[in-house]
């Protein structure tokens, strides 16, 4: 929130565009194209500045989109940015994280729920996978995507475990998450060379 948050918002819409866009693609190349004209309801959760709503909004013409963000500046810098979208009512942004979909029945059946760099703030993500799988159809995707704990900057190695959010050292960990929280059909991506990844994507169906 504030400047300060502000700033974030700038820098992650400049530093995560590229995972953001191409998690979209993986999204629709997971999807066999007959069905593609399907996806009817997209649920986005932590979507930040909304530079991956843009691209869902490209990909999926035809499907109802929601922006699940607790952070003001971030709901108000991704509506800026999908001004058009939030104006004929295609993009929808509300306040809420994973633990709040519950209380968010418009959401539900989602054809697909897609979260980036989330993963971490999730305390109890056995939990949180259960909430998601609750809000999706028989069926429906799940997109994780996150980085590794060795290929993240120093301080966030350093600080998000202070913090008490969760990093994770393999894809497998991830994968496992999802396993346990009933979801199936579950596997991974990776962008860019296995020894210096841009991010990891964990696909599961509920």
């Amino acid at each position: 929130h504030g400047p300060l948050g502000r700033v974030v918002g700038h820098l992650m819409a400049r530093g995560n565009a590229g995972f953001n866009r191409w998690v979209v693609h993986q999204i629709r190349d997971e999807i066999p194209e007959t069905e593609r004209t399907e996806v009817r309801r997209v649920v986005e959760l932590g979507p930040g500045p909304g530079v991956g709503l843009v691209e869902t909004l490209r990909v999926f013409p035809q499907a109802q989109v929601w922006g699940v963000e607790p952070s003001p500046e971030m709901r108000s810098q991704a509506r800026r940015r999908n001004f058009q979208a939030v104006k004929t009512g295609r993009l929808i942004l509300v306040e809420g994280d994973a633990a709040s979909l519950g209380e968010r029945v418009e959401l539900a059946p989602a054809d697909v729920v897609v979260a980036v760099h989330v993963l971490y703030f999730w305390h109890r993500p056995t939990t949180e996978l259960e909430r998601i799988r609750a809000v999706l159809r028989p069926g429906g995707l799940l997109a994780l995507g996150f980085q590794l704990r060795q290929h993240m900057p120093g301080l966030a190695q350093t600080n998000f475990p202070k913090e008490g959010h969760l990093l994770y050292d393999s894809p497998d960990e991830v994968a496992e998450l999802l396993r346990r929280a009933d979801f199936s059909n579950v596997s991974h991506r990776i962008k860019g060379h296995r020894e210096a990844p841009e991010g990891c994507l964990v696909l599961a169906t509920a």
